[in-house]
C-alpha cells in the first residue's frame, strides 16, 4: 500500500509527541557519551522481520527507521524488511499512515512486530532543512514536503520528474516551451515563481550541476539558466524533498527560493515497470484563421489529433555486496514522440502574388493546401535514456565509503518558423527554391549528454559526525541544424549545404565538501554543525563549423549562417572557468520540547567578483500538543552563472515589424565586448535577497492536518536578459554589430529589484477503515504575489547606464513584456486536490489540478501609462486589444489500479480526462498569421490536450 505524497506534505511542524521522538535522542549524541558510534553510518548486525496489522496482514511500504538515525528502509509487499544497524542501536521506529508511531527494542535478529490503526499520517527523516541528523519532517522549523516518488509512481500518468512535481508540488511549475531553440529540449523549472537558477538543486544532499542550456528566446524564463530536472530517472528516486525556504546561509548559491533534495534509492529487491501513453484530443486548428479559410477547410473549429506517444521502461536493482557492501542500480529509456497544436497559416505564401486568394490559387494549380505548410507546434520529439548508482561500502566500525551518479544522454528535435517561399531572399530565391521548392522548415536536433559521480566518505571522528565528499558533474548541448540553408552559401550554387553542426555550450561542476557534527546534552539538545567547501565552475561554448555561421559575402545583406540557429563562431568559442570557496556554521537549540532556535551564517569568496556573506534564523514553538508556530528570516544570495557571463553568439529571432512577423539577426553579447562598453552595460555581479517566512501546523482533529506558511523574498540586482538594441546613429556600435554578424544586440545585466510574496497551505484526511480500506484526500495551493519594484510614476525601477537614459533606449533594456514574464505570465495561485481509496486489490486516484489566471502584456504598450496593465490596454495606432487576460484552468487527473498479485501491478488511466486547453489568442501580434492558436509567451499546462496511458510494474524483493 502507499503512502499518498500530500499526506506526507500536510504535517508538517505537527508536535513530536505525535511521533513519540522526543528528547531521549540527545542522549545518545552527548558530549558524556564519546564513545557513541554514528546511527547513519556504522552497521555490524543485520536486522530482519515482519510489519503487520491487528489481523496479522503484512503491511506493504511501512518505514522501519533506527532511532536516532538517518537511515531506514521500507517493508515489501509481504511486510517483511531487512536492516544493517549499528552495533550499539537498541530502537527500531515503525511508521505508516493510518497507524500508531510504534517504537521496538532491538531483541534477536528477527522481529516480528503489530502496529495498532490510529488514522495518524507520520513522517520520514529529512536530509534538508536541518544538519541534525536525528531531526525528522515534522520538528524542523521551515516547511519541507516529501514527494514519495517510488511509492506514488503507478499512482500517475507523467513520466518525468518535472511534470511529476508540476502536478504534485503546487509551489513547483514546469511548461514545455514550444518554437524556442534549446528551450524546446530542456524544460525549465521554478519554484514561487521565481528563475530556474534561483532554486538549488542536490542529489543525496549534494550539490547538482546545472544545464549548460542558456535560455535566450522569448519563453517565460527567459534569460535563466537551470538543472535539467528530467537528466535524473524516475526509476532511480525514492524520494524528492522540497525545502521551501530560502537557504543561501546553509547551502550557498542558487537557493533563494528554496532546495529540491533528490534522493536515490538504497533498497534491496527488483523493480521494473513498462509504461504507454498517447494524445488523444482535438483542438481548434482553424480557429485563428476563420475570416480568411480557404474553400476547402472545414468551418469545424476542432481538428481531432492523436500524436504525442511516449513509451517508458525502468528497471531497479538493490543487491548486498557481501557483509559491508551495498549496490543500487537503476536505469531508464524514454521515447516521446512530438505533438503538434499549430494553426492554419492566413499569410502569404507564394512570391509576386498580392494576395492571400491568388496564394491559394498556386497551391490549388500544385495540388497543394495551406496544410502542407503547417509548422511544428508543441513538444519536441525526444529519444533517450540514463543509468544511475547508489553505493555504501562498510570500511570499518567508524567509516563508511559511499558513491553516486550516473550518465544520461537525449536527442531531441524540434523545428522553427516555416520559411516560405515568397520569405526567401530574392537574390538566393532561386536557388533555395530549386532545392525546396515550397519552401522549408528548419529543424533543431539537440544531443544533450549529462554525467555526475560523487563519492566520500563519513564516519565518527574523535566524537564528531564527519563527512568528506568529492561531487563531479558536467552537462553538454550540442546542437545539430537540418532541413536548412546558409544563404550567403547559396548565393552562387544550387547544391548548398543543408545540414548543419552548429556547436555546442558545456558546463561543468567539481564540489569538494567537508561537513562535521556533534549534538550536545545541553537543555534539550544543542547540534553544532560547521564545515567547508571548495567549487570549481566552468563553461565552454564549442564552435560550429564553418559554414554554420560564416558570412560568404559581406555585401550581400543577407541573414547569415544556417536559418532557425547559426552555428557558434570561432570567437564565440570560450572556455572560462571560475573558483569557489566557503564556509559555514549552523547551530540548533533546543531549549525544550516545545522549543527550538536554529541559526546559520556562510562565508564565501568568489574568484570573479568578490566576497559575500549571509545567515538565518528560524524558530519552532509548539503553543499546544496539536498546533505549532513556525518563522524564519534570511539573507540570500546567487552568483551570476558562467552562462549568463560568457554565453555570445548571434541568433535568427522573428520580432514583429509593420504587423507581420520577420527575421531578424540579433546578438547576445558578453558585459566584457565592445557593444556593452558603448551602452554602459556593467559587469555582473550576484543578486542578493532577504527572505522572511512565518507558518501555522495543527491537527484539526483524528488524520485531518493543517499547514498554512506565508513567506516574502526582496531581490536585489535581479539578473535579466535585455532586449536587442540597434545601432541607430551609433557608427562606432552599429560597426561592432556588424562585425559580429548581428544588427542588434542584448546583454545580460543586474536590471531590477523584485518582490515575491505568498501563501501555501495544505489541508490533508487520511482515514484507514478496515484492513483492506483506505481513504486519502489532500487539497493543497499556493498564492503567488510577484512584483518588478516600481518608481513613483509607476514604472519599473530600471538600474540603467546614464548612456541608455540619455539615448531614450530604456524601452529596450527592460520592456512591459519583460516585466509581464516575472509578474503575471505564470500562474499566481495554483491548487491540487487529490483524493486516493484503496479497498483490497483495487486503488482508484483522482486529482484535480487548478492553474489560475496568466496575462500577456505587450511590448508597445509605454508602461508608464496609468492604464497600461489591464487586460483592456489599447495599441492607440492599432486599436487593438494587444493584452490579453488566459482564465484559469482545471485539469483532471484519473487513475485506476490493480494489484494482480503481491508482485504485479496493473494500472490505466488519463491525464487532462476533459481535454482541457488553455485560452486561445484573442491578441494578433503574437498569433504568427494564425500559426499559434495557444501561446508561447505565456503557459499555464501546456498544449497537449487527453492524455491515455497505462503501466505495469513487478516488484521483487
Amino acid at each position: 500500500m502507499k503512502k499518498n505524497a500530500y499526506t506526507l506534505i500536510a504535517i508538517c511542524g505537527i508536535c513530536l509527541n505525535a511521533l513519540g521522538l522526543q528528547t531521549t535522542l540527545a542522549q545518545t549524541f552527548a558530549a558524556a557519551q564519546p564513545q557513541a558510534k554514528s546511527a547513519s553510518i556504522m552497521y555490524d548486525r543485520t536486522i530482519t522481520g515482519r510489519v503487520a496489522d491487528a489481523n496479522g496482514e503484512g503491511i506493504v511500504g511501512a518505514t522501519v527507521a533506527v532511532k536516532g538515525g538517518t537511515r531506514g528502509t521500507t517493508t515489501d509487499d509481504n511486510g517483511n524488511f531487512t536492516l544493517s544497524v549499528p552495533d550499539d542501536a537498541t530502537t527500531l521506529v515503525i511508521t505508516y499512515p493510518g497507524y500508531n508511531t510504534q517504537e521496538v527494542t532491538i531483541s534477536g535478529s528477527n522481529l516480528v512486530i503489530a502496529l495498532v490503526e490510529s488514522g495518524i499520517s507520520l513522517n520520514d527523516v529529512v536530509v534538508i532543512g536541518s544538519r541534525n541528523q536525528t531531526r525528522t519532517k515534522v520538528e524542523t522549523p521551515v516547511p519541507v514536503d516529501i514527494i514519495p516518488i517510488q511509492q506514488v509512481v503507478n499512482e500517475i500518468g507523467q513520466v518525468d520528474i518535472n511534470q511529476i512535481l508540476t502536478y504534485m508540488a503546487p509551489s513547483f511549475q514546469s511548461s514545455r516551451q514550444a518554437i524556442s531553440d534549446g528551450t524546446d529540449h530542456v524544460d525549465p523549472a521554478q519554484m514561487r515563481g521565481l528563475g530556474p537558477d534561483q532554486v538549488l538543486v542536490l542529489v543525496n544532499g549534494k550539490r547538482r550541476h546545472q544545464s549548460a542550456l542558456v535560455n535566450v528566446n522569448g519563453t517565460v524564463n527567459r534569460g535563466t539558466v537551470g538543472t535539467d530536472l528530467n537528466a535524473i530517472p524516475a526509476a532511480a528516486i525514492e524520494r524528492i524533498e522540497i525545502l521551501r525556504d530560502g537557504a543561501s546561509a546553509q547551502y550557498g548559491s542558487d537557493a533563494i527560493a528554496g532546495v529540491i533534495n533528490i534522493v536515490l534509492k538504497q533498497q534491496d529487491g527488483f523493480i521494473a515497470n513498462v509504461s504507454y501513453g498517447i494524445n488523444n484530443t482535438s483542438y481548434a486548428k482553424y480557429y485563428a484563421a476563420k475570416r480568411v479559410l480557404p474553400a476547402y477547410a472545414t468551418q469545424d473549429e476542432n481538428t481531432s489529433v492523436t500524436d504525442g506517444g511516449t513509451l517508458q521502461a525502468g528497471l531497479s536493482y538493490g543487491m548486498k555486496i557481501g557483509s559491508k557492501g551495498h549496490l543500487n542500480v537503476m536505469g531508464e529509456f524514454t521515447s516521446r514522440d512530438r505533438t503538434n497544436r499549430t494553426g492554419l497559416y492566413t499569410g502569404q505564401i507564394w512570391p509576386s502574388v498580392s494576395g492571400n486568394n491568388r496564394s491559394d490559387s498556386i497551391n490549388t494549380a500544385k495540388g497543394l493546401t495551406r496544410d502542407n505548410f503547417d509548422m511544428l507546434i508543441g513538444n519536441s520529439k525526444v529519444i533517450g535514456g540514463g543509468a544511475m548508482y547508489n553505493f555504501t561500502w562498510k570500511l570499518n566500525q567508524k567509516f563508511e565509503l559511499y558513491s553516486f551518479g550516473g550518465y544520461n544522454r537525449k536527442g531531441g528535435n524540434a523545428a522553427g518558423f516555416y520559411r516560405y517561399p515568397n520569405a526567401v531572399p530574392g537574390a538566393v530565391r532561386s536557388n533555395v527554391l530549386s532545392a525546396y521548392p515550397n519552401g522549408f522548415l528548419p529543424e533543431i536536433n539537440s544531443v544533450v549528454s549529462d554525467l555526475s559521480i560523487g563519492a566520500g566518505i563519513r564516519g565518527k571522528l574523535a566524537g564528531w559526525n564527519t563527512d568528506l565528499s568529492l561531487v563531479y558533474g558536467t552537462n553538454v548541448f550540442d546542437f545539430n541544424i537540418t532541413n536548412s540553408v546558409n544563404y550567403t552559401q547559396a548565393l552562387t550554387s544550387s547544391d548548398f549545404q543543408k545540414e548543419f553542426d552548429a556547436g555546442g555550450t558545456a558546463f561543468r561542476q567539481g564540489t569538494l565538501n567537508a561537513d562535521v557534527s556533534k549534538k550536545y546534552n545541553v537543555l534539550s539538545g544543542l547540534n553544532i554543525a560547521f564545515g567547508g567547501e571548495f567549487r570549481q565552475d566552468g563553461f565552454e561554448v564549442r564552435a560550429g563549423e564553418e559554414s554554420s555561421g560564416k558570412n560568404y559575402d559581406v555585401t550581400s545583406g543577407l541573414a547569415v549562417g544556417s536559418q532557425v540557429f547559426s552555428g557558434f563562431l570561432p570567437r564565440n568559442a570560450i572556455n572560462e572557468t571560475r573558483t569557489v570557496t566557503g564556509g559555514y556554521i549552523d547551530i540548533e537549540q533546543d531549549f525544550s520540547e516545545r522549543f527550538l532556535v536554529a541559526a546559520a551564517a556562510r562565508f564565501e569568496n568568489y574568484s570573479d567578483f568578490g566576497s559575500t556573506l549571509n545567515g538565518k534564523l528560524a524558530a519552532r514553538f509548539k503553543l499546544l500538543d496539536n498546533l505549532s508556530v513556525r518563522a524564519s528570516a534570511s539573507t540570500g544570495f546567487r552568483a551570476p552563472s558562467q552562462q549568463q557571463k560568457y554565453y555570445a553568439k548571434a541568433n535568427t529571432l522573428f520580432v514583429t515589424q509593420g504587423g507581420s512577423q520577420v527575421p531578424v539577426e540579433a546578438g547576445t553579447f558578453t558585459n566584457y565586448s565592445k557593444p556593452a562598453e558603448l551602452l554602459g552595460i556593467s559587469p555582473l555581479k550576484e543578486e542578493t535577497s532577504i527572505n522572511y517566512a512565518a507558518g501555522v501546523t495543527a491537527r484539526l482533529t483524528e488524520g485531518l492536518d493543517l499547514t498554512v506558511d506565508f513567506y516574502r523574498i526582496d531581490i536585489k540586482d535581479r539578473i535579466i536578459l535585455t532586449n536587442n538594441f540597434t545601432g541607430g546613429n551609433d557608427v562606432a556600435l552599429a560597426e561592432a554589430l556588424k562585425a559580429n554578424n548581428a544588427s542588434e544586440a542584448n546583454f545580460f545585466a543586474n536590471a531590477i529589484d523584485t518582490r515575491s510574496q505568498g501563501i501555501e497551505t495544505v489541508l490533508s484526511y487520511s482515514k484507514r477503515f478496515d484492513k483492506s480500506t483506505e481513504f486519502r484526500a489532500t487539497l493543497a495551493a499556493t498564492f503567488i504575489d510577484n512584483t518588478v519594484i516600481k518608481d513613483s510614476k509607476g514604472k519599473a525601477a530600471v538600474k540603467a547606464s546614464e548612456t541608455l537614459i540619455r539615448t531614450g533606449q530604456l524601452g529596450k533594456y527592460f520592456n512591459r513584456e519583460d516585466q509581464s514574464r516575472i509578474e503575471v505570465a505564470n500562474p499566481r495561485s495554483k491548487g491540487n486536490l487529490m483524493l486516493n481509496y484503496k479497498v483490497k486489490s483495487f486503488s482508484v486516484m483522482l486529482r484535480n489540478t487548478y492553474f489560475g489566471e496568466v496575462t500577456y502584456l505587450d511590448a508597445t504598450v509605454d508602461p508608464g501609462k496609468p492604464d497600461a496593465f489591464p487586460a483592456n490596454a489599447f495599441n492607440n495606432n492599432k486599436k487593438e486589444t494587444l493584452d490579453q487576460v488566459f482564465s484559469p484552468k482545471v485539469v483532471t487527473d484519473l487513475t485506476f489500479a490493480y494489484q494482480i498479485t503481491k508482485q504485479i501491478n496493473f494500472a490505466i488511466g488519463c491525464n487532462n480526462l476533459l481535454d482541457v486547453y488553455q485560452d486561445k489568442h484573442t491578441h494578433s501580434s503574437n498569433m504568427g498569421s494564425g500559426r499559434f492558436v495557444y501561446s508561447r509567451r505565456v503557459q499555464q499546462m501546456g498544449f497537449n490536450g487527453r492524455y491515455l496511458f497505462a503501466r505495469a510494474s513487478c516488484s521483487i524483493k
